[in-house]
């Protein structure tokens, strides 16, 4: 399978990118539009999903590395980082208590059960932290990771025509409200779009990750005390 799996997801990834730069257009994601295309194949041609994932693992090796690359944005805003790293941590701060308060409140709104809420409320936080987060509280970590590839893409895809369109246009901004919100996945697209926003954006990720890790527990624990 590594002879199919590997060539088709590179070939499709490249693909994808030069519709992006071409056209221009959010739709156009070069994540998005890939994970759809195999996942149509992938039922076409009934082929098993877990040879395929264990097809491109060489690939996914790669990911750590790309992960741990985001420090390099990070090192060369690092003047402008310590200068403002105050209101950085205020605004990523309460980004999760947003996120995570929000979730619960529409939870108790519509009495959804508390697994299911302590698998959303990890959404805007990476993968391996949001499922470690989640299985904490009770939730389903499969849930959870699946929320966060959902959320990474819509914020990739439709987080910078959002903030044009409020107006917000500092880099600085931008790139904080990214990473805070659409994890790895927007912390890719804001690199693309500059390196202000991409190490901005880097730092938010990892932020947001910590205080998640910190304060959803016992937000969450709060919240059963209260509505249980």
């Amino acid at each position: 399978m590594i002879w199919l799996a590997m060539p088709l997801t590179a070939l499709l990834y490249l693909l994808a990118k030069k519709l992006a730069r071409r056209f221009k257009s959010p739709l156009l994601n070069p994540i998005l539009l890939p994970a759809l295309v195999l996942m149509a194949l992938l039922a076409v041609a009934d082929l098993d999903l877990a040879d395929y994932r264990q097809g491109t693992r060489p690939l996914s090796l790669l990911l750590d590395m790309a992960v741990v690359a985001f420090a390099l944005p990070l090192y060369q805003q690092a003047a402008q980082i310590r200068r403002q790293l105050l209101p950085i941590l205020a605004c990523c701060g309460l980004s999760v208590l947003i996120s995570v308060g929000t979730t619960l409140l529409i939870g108790a709104l519509v009495a959804a059960r508390p697994e299911l809420l302590a698998s959303v409320a990890t959404k805007s936080i990476t993968t391996p932290l949001a499922m470690s987060v989640s299985a904490s509280l009770g939730g389903i970590p499969a849930i959870a990771a699946g929320l966060v590839i959902i959320v990474g893409m819509m914020g990739a895809i439709i987080g910078f025509p959002l903030m044009r369109l409020a107006g917000i246009r500092d880099p600085q901004a931008q790139g904080i409200a990214i990473g805070a919100a659409a994890h790895a996945i927007g912390t890719g697209a804001a690199a693309e779009v500059g390196a202000v926003q991409g190490a901005f954006s880097s730092l938010a990720m990892v932020m947001c990750g910590i205080l998640t890790a910190l304060l959803a527990p016992p937000i969450f624990h709060l919240y059963l005390w209260l509505t249980y």
